[in-house]
């Protein structure tokens, strides 16, 4: 699957693309730190440049932007992983301790052709030329979605 901007698109963006997206379940009180923005650069320069903002040595910040939270089984890292998606663009996971209290209830929406979303915060500077970028998410308790 190509996406528009030409390039290829991933197993994570094709789930997204195929799933109905829930409204976000109230209350969002669980604000959580994203892990992996690291290893997510691609997907996080997307998501800048999707909202015409680019990434400058100042900074720049995406507000109250939704969030897919996508289970993945069939992580090879770890079957309870639960990847952070801003539109089909990866921008993280679940903290690998905490992921295990969201997987079955977040499998079981899977299961049903539908996906979780809470809202997230993105930050990103460029620092000579090197991307440093922060992800914080504000989705329901875990049990909401058991």
């Amino acid at each position: 699957m190509q996406r528009a901007n030409g390039g290829s698109s991933s197993p994570l963006a094709d789930i997204v693309a195929a799933a109905t997206l829930e409204d976000p379940r109230h209350p969002l009180e669980e604000q959580i730190e994203v892990v992996g923005e690291t290893y997510q650069i691609k997907g996080i320069r997307r998501v800048f440049e999707e909202a015409g903002m680019p990434i400058t040595e100042r900074g720049v910040t995406l507000q109250s932007v939704r969030c897919i939270l996508v289970p993945e089984p069939w992580n090879e890292h770890d079957a309870n992983a639960v990847a952070v998606m801003i539109g089909q663009n990866p921008v993280g996971y679940l903290a690998a301790d905490l992921a295990p209290s969201y997987t079955y209830g977040l499998q079981r929406i899977a299961r049903t052709g539908r996906l979780a979303t809470g809202e997230a915060r993105i930050w990103a500077k460029s620092d000579d030329g090197i991307i440093r970028a922060r992800v914080t998410i504000l989705i329901p308790e875990a049990s909401q979605f058991d």
